[in-house]
């Protein structure tokens, strides 16, 4: 019986060339070099240096590296210490028996109908905890056929498997950077509608409508992403302004505070004494005489 895996419409015959748990690799660095296989590594414990195509990187735990056919591959393992990594080598086939040179993030692309960013591409996976025991299975029941005989037919079967734990770490990680930019949209839109609003009173829940998410989810995306508070934000903003219109106008001090939202002036100059240190007054009489 013949496994084949399906992929974007077409099957693939698999080749188990050889899967291995390698420890005690110290300061061992081969040459650049490239082959049609694949490599599927994930590093357990120490570190190394690692270039896969024209990305080079730091080594440690939880990370996931694909290495796709004909790409070109330098591992030096254990550069502070021993490496300790599991690894698996295969070959695809295509129909005409020959190594087929094909793209593993182009075929979970076809199967996941996702995008895959080229920052995904290009760089090691860092494979969240809850998935390690999962991806740590996925070889242990490849390794696991070497020692049945009567099993070894089935390495085929667990490449599959090992595959598709792979495509759902890949998977997580494309859903992850979505919600990343999402993150950040939603707070240069919610900025956008701060500084559009600065000119009249405006309140967080306000904001928060504005982009469709609560008053507290919003401040914590804010913080997270500017390291300060929507009404922080807008505060700051307003108070650049103020700065601005009483250094380079002579309107006055109720003037500026209407233009800038505050119904009250002696609560904008409450505001503005807390941000400078001064009066609107005093700032605006050190502007025009600095000396």
């Amino acid at each position: 019986m013949e496994v084949r895996l399906m992929a974007g419409g077409r099957s693939y015959g698999i080749d188990h060339v050889t899967t291995n748990l390698m420890s005690g690799r110290h300061d061992v660095k081969g040459a650049m070099h490239a082959h049609p296989v694949f490599h599927i590594m994930y590093i357990l414990e120490g570190n190394g240096l690692f270039t896969v195509g024209q990305t080079s990187s730091e080594v440690g735990p939880g990370m996931l590296y694909i290495v796709n056919p004909n790409e070109p591959h330098q591992f030096h393992f254990g550069t502070r210490g021993p490496l300790l990594n599991l690894e698996s080598t295969f070959v695809l086939r295509g129909a005409d028996d020959e190594p087929a040179e094909v793209n593993l993030f182009d075929l979970i692309e076809e199967n996941r109908s996702i995008r895959i960013s080229e920052s995904l591409r290009s760089a090691p996976l860092d494979v969240p905890a809850r998935f390690r025991p999962m991806l740590d299975e996925g070889y242990r029941r490849i390794l696991d056929l070497y020692d049945l005989p009567q099993l070894r037919a089935h390495f085929a079967i667990q490449v599959i498997d090992l595959l598709a734990r792979v495509e759902t770490i890949v998977a997580n990680a494309v859903h992850a950077e979505k919600t990343v930019h999402t993150a950040e949209d939603t707070v240069e839109r919610a900025k956008h509608f701060l500084l559009s609003n600065r000119y009249r009173p405006v309140t967080l829940g306000e904001a928060a409508q504005s982009v469709h998410v609560t008053p507290n989810y919003l401040c914590r995306l804010f913080k997270e992403h500017t390291g300060e508070t929507p009404m922080g934000y807008l505060l700051s903003a307003r108070m650049r302004e103020a700065g601005s219109l009483l250094a380079l106008t002579d309107l006055p001090i109720y003037t500026i505070a209407e233009k800038l939202g505050y119904e009250e002036p002696s609560y904008f100059a409450r505001l503005f004494r807390r941000v400078y240190g001064v009066s609107p007054q005093t700032y605006r009489r050190r502007q025009l005489s600095p000396c």
